[in-house]
Parts: structure tokens; C-alpha cells; sequence
């Protein structure tokens, strides 16, 4: 037990987590079902007269369900079948599982085995009956093997990959690119995710909060793991690449969710030997495919552009963009720079939004030399510099002021089109650069050239100028031009009223929160999330017991029914306060929504509260900690909500970057003990805080339990802990 190996007492988490197996209905599926870890030969179960009838009703009402006569004979049949399966696999006898799957497929009964169990019967189909790519496949059983494959693949897609691979091996391409039109069903399934997807997931998100790693995500994780498909979509493009049917490829790949990694490409090529100009070939084909598909969604390269300018993370982002621009630049282009010069080649074009992005994120990396590139490749591709990209140089020269004022003036010598967004980003720039009075003058210019753009725009640059005053202490300022707002426009909307509050907050002054909410309620303005949050943070800063009374009658004056989501967010941002006195806040407003089934708490309301309690640095003494732990536990069964595969991520990352390692190891053996599903992503959290804390010794055991008990091969970054564990390699 892992628990030995800790430092200090842990946390045992109470047995109600177990899911209660005796209340489950035992189903046809359910009767193959085996410890997936065990490497014991599968054993015929030993069936009791009662359970046969309910698996014989129950294929009997499934036969009914798709129109098909169905007789107790028929169920006798599937079943007796169904234990001779389970036997032939068992004994890995091949012979017997191809006769018994051609007597079900006779029966029209095939369809309705388990597809776990019809995984289990292609892998020793595959085993048995595939010939090495130097020979000739018999086709009688070629046909019946892919088959098999093909209807294992809605849970395991390695199959397919597999027959796809003796195709290719055999410079068939056509032939493999049949098999894969016939799993395209599972390529663009959103219900279901790969294995080897979550590792993406974390290192997407290792910049992030806890919150934003998963908590929205929570409510998914009962999507079941199709493995494979990756590999599926890796041997398609091997096949086009032979074709040099780039756009093809393109095509398969915008068509789905499943993303490449370097790391199961990298475990792909090595099929590919000793083919070392094909090797070569996908590898090329795949790093452009992978950029392509990302241009040809904006809204998702915007978003990881920013996500690496935020986190700094300039070689990335420099890799990203070179990418990108021999894509469009080099010597073979692939990509668009706009949808003018779209083409058959091109097939997919950057966006007036993307090349922003770029210049926005470089410069936020303060990496002037690269934005100044971007600059100039816009102009090499013939594109003329939007509004918007010069309103990036001027945000991203916000800490200088005078770099910021000359980029705008260049802007108007070069009768560039100003508009409300070029104005914010110069007057937030002098704001910051302590230069409120330059600020104000820039602020009457523009309400004086009376700009065309959105009410949403123009009402940022009020918003922001109302903002720069208050964080300059200049109150008096702030209030005039914001009842000049009300009198003349624009219209002073949430955000508005937000500066205000967050200003009252931080200064606690409750009486100038009351009146901006009466206000607020005059102008027929309705708070959002952050508006109660900030209210009910000042009020348990001053003590109120009565905090979250007054904030639920705020809401019902407004006319506002907050819902589950609602009441979590706000207890979300309770907890990110890290003090008993926001603690208990939340748990008042848990005890709310406990008491109403119409706001009942979820497991994302949960699961923030435990998040918080072991977030950061310790702001509790041990012994709080554990029994605020074991309280939000017992009150979780109380409500029957239980934790899944996610929430326990979220606890384990919580804990490791807090350094509780008695309580991350808890949650980790409570997982063991249920055999809650573990998948890459577990591990890498596990392995990855582990190292940081250094300790050797648990993550050693972590790693034998890891690859003895579960069977895990890691790979790609999870294989990089493993080796750096057993090294003991530090940062």
C-alpha cells in the first residue's frame, strides 16, 4: 500500500464512494465482464437459473426492439453462445471464436455482444489469423477478421489500425482507406475521447487553474475511451501520403476531433520500417496536416495563440508561427494568408484574427523582434495592416506609454482608420503609464471626433477610462463622468457598476456598495456573478454572519432565480479567497442549495469546495483541513453525488501543488480501491507532483502499481516522468 510510503497520517476516504454493485442489473455484456488488469485466463462463469432468465429476457427485449422475432429459444441460444465465447477467449482458442461469431452473425444476433467483449475477439483474431505483410491474406478470412475489427472499433479502433497497417505494408493504400470510411462514424464522435488524448489535455492546461483544468468538464466523464484512434487517422494519412493526396488527408482531418501528438506519431513511424523514405513522408505530412487543421478552425488558434502568450511560453508560440508561415511562405504552401488567395492547393487561410493573435501574444512576451517579423510578413504576403493589428502594437506597448502614443500617431499619418478600440488601448496605456491627465485629453478627443463603431466599443472606452480614475484614486473624476454617463450616454452597463463595486470592496466601504446597488436596481441593471461575489466578499471581510442572506436578497429584488450554476460559481469564488472567514461563506451557500432541490449541488459545486480547501499554500491547520474534508464527503453522500475519474484530477493536482501528499495519496488509494478508472492523465498528475515534492520512494510505487497492477505502457510525457523517476532526475 502506497499509504505506508507517506510521511504523515492520511485522510481515508469513507467507503460510501464505493458504488453499490449489488443494486446494479445484470445485462448480457455485464456477465463477460473481467478485471481488465488480471492476466488470469477468463474462466466460463458459473451462471445461476435466475440470472439466466434475466439475461434471456433482456436479449429477448432487445430482438423485439429491432423488429426481429424473437423466441426464448432464440435467448437460449445467444446466451449458451455468449458463455462459449467468454470460454474460447479464454483459452485464446481462435478457431472456436471465428465459428461462434459467423453463428451469431447468421442469427442477426452479432450486434448486440459487448463491445469490450468484441475488442477481446478481434485482438485474437488479429493474433491468430493475420499473415505477416510479406504473404497473401486469405480473403474468407481477411473479410470476416476486418469485419470483426470493424465492429469492435466504437470501443477500440487498434484493430482497424491494424489490418490497415498490413494493407499499407503491402502498398495498398485503397485498401486501407476502404477499411477507414467505414470507422469514419467514431472519427467525429464528440461523445467519445481516446486514451491517449488526455495526456494533450494536461499539458494544455498545466499553466491554468484547477478550475479551468476540468471542473467545467466534469459532468462528461462518463464518455467512454475509444482507443485507437489516433492510430486510426495516423494510417489513413500514411495511405494518402503514398497517394500524395495531401487535400484528401486534409479533408479526413478536418473532419474530426482526434488530434496528432509527437509522441503516437512517433510510435506510429516506427511501423513504417524499414520504409524510410515513407517514414519520412507522414512525418511531414502529419506536422502539416496538424497545422492546417488548426488554422481551418480561428476561433481555436486564437485561443492557444493567447493561451502561449499568456503563459510566456515564446518557443512555443515562435515554433507555432514558423510553422504557420512556411505554410504559407515556403516553398510548398498549404495555407492561405487571407481567403483571397484560397485555392485548390490552399485550402484553408489565416484570418485577419489569427495574424493579430500573433502580434498581440509576441508582444505580450515583450519578443518585439518576432511581432516585427509578423509585421512584415503581412506586408510580404500583400496584405494591408488592419485596424485591428496596429490596435495590437498599441496594447501590446502598454507599460510604454510613449511608444504607445507614437504608434498612434503614425496611425493617423498614415490615415489609418481609427476606432474605439485604438483609443482604449492608447488611454489604458497612459493610465498605466501614470499619466492620467494625458489619458483624460486622449478621452476628450475621442468623445469629441464622435467615432463610428458598436455601443459595445464605444461603451469599453468609458468602462476603461472609469477604471484608470479609480485605480488612480480619483474619485471624484470617476463619479461625474459616470453620471454623465447616465445623463448623456452611453449607458453605464454591468461592467460599469462592477468597477465601482470592486473599487467600494477594496476599500470596504459598505455604504458605498449599498448605494451602487440601489442604483444599479434604479437603472434596471442586473448584477452577473462577479457583482455578488464582490459583494459578498466585502460583506465577510467586515463580518456579516448574514453575508449570504443579504446577496440571495439582492438577487430576488433584481428578479433573478439563480441556479446550480450560479450558487457554484459564487461558492467557486468564495474559495479562491483562502480564508476561514470566505469558507464559511460557502458553506452557507452550500447549505442552500443542500436545502432546495431545485438548486441541488453537483459534483462541480463539490468538487470546487474540496479544490479549495487544499489549493495553495495550507491557510487551515491540518486537523481543520481534515475535517472540513470529511464533512464536504459526508454531506456528498448525503446527497448521493460521488466522485469521478475528473474530479479525483482536479483533488490529486490540488493537493500535490499544495504539498499534501497524505491527502493527494488518499484520494489515489480511494480510487484503487473502487477501481475508479485511471487514465494517462491521472498518472502524469500523480507522477508529475510527485517529483516536484521529490518523493522518490511514493512515486517509485506509484509507477510499479502503474505498470504491474494496471497494465500501463506509458508513453510520450508520461513515459519522460517515468524516466526521469527512475534516474531521479530533479528539475
Amino acid at each position: 500500500m502506497i499509504l505506508r510510503s507517506a510521511t504523515s497520517k492520511s485522510l481515508v476516504l469513507f467507503d460510501f464512494l464505493a458504488p453499490n454493485l449489488l443494486s446494479r442489473t445484470l445485462t448480457s455484456s455485464q456477465v463477460l465482464a473481467s478485471d481488465k488488469r488480471s492476466t488470469k485466463p477468463l474462466r466460463t462463469p458459473v451462471l445461476p437459473a435466475a440470472v439466466f432468465k434475466n439475461i434471456r429476457e433482456n436479449v429477448t427485449q432487445q430482438l423485439r426492439t429491432r423488429e426481429v422475432v424473437a423466441s426464448d429459444q432464440q435467448a437460449d441460444v445467444y446466451n449458451a453462445t455468449l458463455v462459449q465465447i467468454t470460454e474460447a477467449l479464454g483459452k485464446e482458442d481462435a478457431v472456436a471464436a471465428r465459428r461462434l461469431w459467423v453463428k451469431l452473425k447468421k442469427l442477426n444476433l452479432a450486434d448486440i455482444l459487448d463491445s469490450k467483449l468484441v475488442s477481446m475477439m478481434s485482438a485474437l483474431l488479429i493474433k491468430a489469423f493475420l499473415p505477416p505483410s510479406s504473404k497473401i491474406w486469405d480473403r474468407a478470412t481477411q473479410l470476416l477478421v476486418e469485419e470483426v475489427a470493424v465492429s469492435a472499433a466504437s470501443c477500440d479502433a487498434e484493430g482497424v489500425a491494424t489490418c490497415m497497417l498490413y494493407h499499407i505494408k503491402r502498398k495498398d493504400p485503397n485498401s486501407a482507406l476502404a477499411l477507414y470510411d467505414r470507422c469514419t462514424h467514431i472519427m467525429s464522435n464528440k461523445e467519445a475521447w481516446d486514451e491517449d488524448d488526455s495526456q494533450e489535455s494536461q499539458e494544455d492546461t498545466d499553466s491554468q487553474n484547477d478550475l479551468a483544468f476540468g471542473l467545467a468538464d466534469l459532468s462528461h466523464s462518463g464518455m467512454h475511451p475509444i482507443r485507437g484512434r489516433v492510430r486510426l487517422l495516423l494510417a489513413a494519412v500514411t495511405a494518402n501520403a503514398m497517394l500524395d493526396t495531401f487535400q484528401e488527408a486534409l479533408t479526413m482531418c478536418k473532419n474530426t476531433n482526434v488530434r496528432f501528438h509527437s509522441y503516437t506519431t512517433r510510435e506510429f513511424l516506427e511501423h513504417l520500417h524499414p520504409d524510410s523514405d515513407l517514414r519520412t513522408k507522414v512525418d511531414h505530412y502529419t506536422n502539416r496536416l496538424h497545422h492546417a487543421r488548426l488554422v481551418s478552425r480561428p476561433v481555436s488558434l486564437s485561443r492557444q495563440i493567447t493561451n502561449l502568450g499568456d503563459s510566456h511560453a515564446l518557443t512555443a508560440l515562435t515554433k507555432l508561427y514558423h510553422a504557420i508561415r512556411e505554410g504559407i511562405l515556403g516553398p510548398d504552401p498549404y495555407i492561405a494568408a487571407d481567403e483571397s488567395s484560397l485555392s485548390s492547393q490552399r485550402t484553408v487561410t489565416m484570418t485577419v484574427v489569427g495574424w493579430t493573435s500573433f502580434l498581440t501574444a509576441f508582444l505580450k512576451c515583450s519578443a518585439k523582434d518576432v511581432a516585427a517579423q509578423v509585421w512584415e510578413d503581412i506586408s510580404i504576403c500583400g496584405l494591408r495592416h488592419d485596424t485591428s493589428m496596429w490596435n495590437a502594437l498599441i496594447s501590446g506597448q502598454a507599460q510604454s506609454f510613449a511608444d504607445a502614443t507614437a504608434t498612434f500617431e503614425l496611425m493617423k499619418s498614415q490615415d489609418i482608420r481609427l476606432d474605439a478600440i485604438t483609443y482604449r488601448a492608447l488611454i489604458s496605456s497612459l493610465f498605466n503609464g501614470r499619466r492620467p491627465n494625458l489619458a483624460m485629453h486622449r478621452f476628450q478627443e475621442f468623445q469629441a471626433a464622435n467615432i463610428t463603431d458598436t455601443p459595445e466599443n464605444i461603451l469599453s472606452v468609458y468602462n476603461t477610462v472609469i477604471n484608470g480614475l479609480l485605480v488612480r484614486n480619483r474619485i471624484d473624476a470617476a463619479s461625474s463622468l459616470f453620471q454623465e454617463m447616465m445623463t448623456k450616454g452611453p449607458k453605464p452597463d454591468v461592467v460599469s457598476y462592477n468597477t465601482f463595486l470592486g473599487h467600494y470592496a477594496r476599500r470596504n466601504d459598505i455604504r458605498g456598495l449599498g448605494m451602487l446597488v440601489s442604483r444599479m436596481g434604479e437603472s434596471g441593471i442586473t448584477g452577473d456573478v462577479f457583482t455578488f461575489s464582490t459583494i459578498l466578499s466585502a460583506l465577510l471581510k467586515i463580518g456579516r454572519p448574514d453575508a449570504s442572506e443579504v446577496v440571495f436578497r439582492l438577487m430576488e429584488k433584481q428578479g433573478i432565480k439563480p441556479n446550480t450554476a450560479t450558487y457554484s460559481a459564487l461558492i467557486d469564488h468564495q474559495m479562491r479567497e483562502h480564508d476561514e472567514a470566505h469558507l464559511s461563506g460557502a458553506l452557507r451557500l452550500l447549505s442552500r442549495m443542500e436545502a432546495d432541490p431545485t438548486i441541488a449541488p453537483n459534483i462541480i459545486t463539490y468538487t470546487s469546495i474540496l479544490a479549495g480547501i487544499h489549493r495553495g499554500t495550507p491557510w487551515l491547520t491540518k486537523q481543520k483541513e481534515d475535517d472540513f474534508t470529511r464533512a464536504i464527503l459526508d454531506r456528498m453522500k448525503q446527497h448521493n453525488v460521488k466522485l469521478n475519474t475528473r474530479a479525483y484530477n482536479i483533488l490529486i493536482k490540488a493537493c500535490l501543488n499544495g504539498r499534501r501528499l497524505d491527502q493527494a495519496v488518499s484520494y489515489y488509494e480511494e480510487m484503487k480501491r473502487i477501481r475508479m478508472p485511471m487514465f494517462q492523465e491521472t498518472w502524469y498528475i500523480l507522477l508529475e507532483g510527485l517529483i516536484r515534492m521529490q518523493e522518490w520512494d511514493v512515486a517509485t510505487e506509484v509507477i510499479k502499481e502503474m505498470t504491474g497492477l494496471y497494465g500501463v505502457h506509458p508513453s510520450g510525457p508520461l513515459k519522460g516522468l517515468v524516466k526521469r523517476i527512475t534516474s531521479r532526475k530533479e528539475y
